[in-house]
């Protein structure tokens, strides 16, 4: 006899392969209660045990999640719901079965939806585009649904998208309830940052293991419409482009976006508007699709995010958190060092003379704040087109920047753009 859905997610080694595939890079992360990924890995085994046996005895119950802000490029915030860490679990091994049922869906949308796929991510997204603009794709539409999570109605996506392709009822409850949790700790926002919230259990938690395969699958008819009129997509999750040859085929697009956007309920911005969906010439205007700047030519972060780069600096130095020598001079190692990782695929040198004078500025005003004396040699002067008007141009030198420990950005590039060739080498 063939085992339920329940039984199979139940199962300790289900549970185990969901916990090996949790994200645990940031071991600090917890859900409302506290209890953070590095608290649950002392005592994995038992906590695992105790899940699967509740879950056979149909008794277990998602805690509330813990609201989150997360800034945007556009300055506006996107919501979080962040769940408990044996939540997180739980929903992972969902996911990881439903993403098994539903896989001849997921692959239908393969060389078009880039966000959530196994192997894939950001960079490949940005390859897919420009390999359409060197084919003659020189225009395109960019366009991204209004409040997706939000607005997709999540008891037609279970009834009519996942239940029927289920096997069995075992986990329809299940289900139901992970997309429905309580949210805690709104107390914590102003009532503008509130505002964020509204609305949330409307449609499908950001911040849940679940909602990106989700996505996926709602958004596939979307995928299959558009690839048989032979446009060229590239969506990321809620976001997208369209390339094409002409102006006039990427007008064409947004109508066609249109028609099948009503058949899901969903919508996206006007093109009359022209500031959220618009149509460019990509060697004109240049593409900025998620956080990278292509000009027809290059590729590189876009200003926004350098900017949104600088501004955690800034407030890492500024006071806003009471930081020790040794701990500011480590989160500005890690936060220089995270940006470079996740955009050694594009042309950083853009960027990396202005980042280590930046980078240099801000270390000289924290240092004094906290009470640092220096001498003359360990000073120097910005370059005047790095200075800025009412304030003062004085930076530490690149001797006393090198003491510190923290690596001249145009070195940190060169030695994890040698280890990026050499590890696309060794897969060939």
């Amino acid at each position: 006899m063939s085992k339920t859905l329940l039984e199979k997610i139940s199962s300790v080694e289900s549970l185990k392969k969901a916990w090996d595939n949790l994200d645990k890079t940031n071991k600090s992360s917890h859900g409302f209660s506290g209890e953070t990924i590095e608290d649950f890995e002392k005592n994995k085994d038992d906590k695992i045990a105790s899940i699967s046996s509740l879950l056979l005895k149909g008794k277990y119950f998602f805690s509330a999640n813990r609201a989150v802000l997360i800034p945007k490029n556009n300055g506006k915030f996107r919501p979080l719901q962040i769940p408990e860490v044996s939540d997180r679990i739980v929903l992972k091994v969902i996911a990881i079965e439903l993403e098994n049922l539903f896989k001849n869906v997921i692959e239908k949308s393969n060389g078009y939806s880039f966000a959530y796929q196994k192997k894939l991510g950001t960079k490949d997204a940005i390859f897919k585009i420009i390999e359409h603009y060197r084919n003659g794709y020189v225009y395109s539409l960019e366009a991204d649904l209004i409040n997706f999570f939000g607005t997709v109605n999540k008891e037609d996506l279970l009834s009519n998208f996942i239940y029927p392709k289920l096997q069995d009822e075992s986990i329809n409850k299940l289900l139901e309830k992970a997309l429905n949790q309580e949210l805690k700790g709104l107390e914590d926002f102003s009532d503008e940052e509130k505002s964020n919230f509204k609305d949330v259990h409307k449609g499908i938690p950001q911040g849940n293991p679940l909602s990106p395969l989700l996505s996926n699958i709602f958004l596939s008819p979307f995928d299959q419409f558009l690839v048989k009129k032979d446009y060229k997509l590239v969506r990321y999750a809620d976001d997208f482009v369209i390339l094409c040859k002409t102006k006039e085929q990427c007008e064409q697009a947004y109508l066609d976006c249109c028609e099948i956007l009503k058949e899901l309920k969903l919508d996206i911005h006007s093109l009359e508007e022209g500031e959220k969906t618009k149509i460019i010439k990509i060697d004109v205007e240049s593409l900025t699709f998620l956080s990278v700047t292509f000009d027809g030519v290059d590729i590189y972060p876009s200003l926004a995010n350098f900017e949104r780069l600088k501004s955690k600096i800034r407030d890492a130095c500024n006071g806003k958190v009471n930081h020790t020598v040794f701990s500011l001079l480590k989160k500005i190692i890690n936060m220089q060092d995270g940006w470079i990782s996740s955009f050694i695929y594009t042309n950083l040198y853009k960027y990396s003379e202005e980042l280590d004078y930046y980078i240099d500025r801000q270390l000289f005003l924290a240092l004094n704040k906290l009470g640092w004396r220096f001498n003359k040699a360990s000073l120097v002067k910005l370059p005047k087109k790095f200075r800025h008007k009412n304030e003062s141009n004085v930076c530490v030198s690149r001797e006393q920047r090198l003491s510190s420990g923290i690596t001249l950005s145009t070195k940190l590039i060169r030695d994890k753009l040698k280890s990026y060739n050499d590890n696309l080498e060794n897969k060939r």
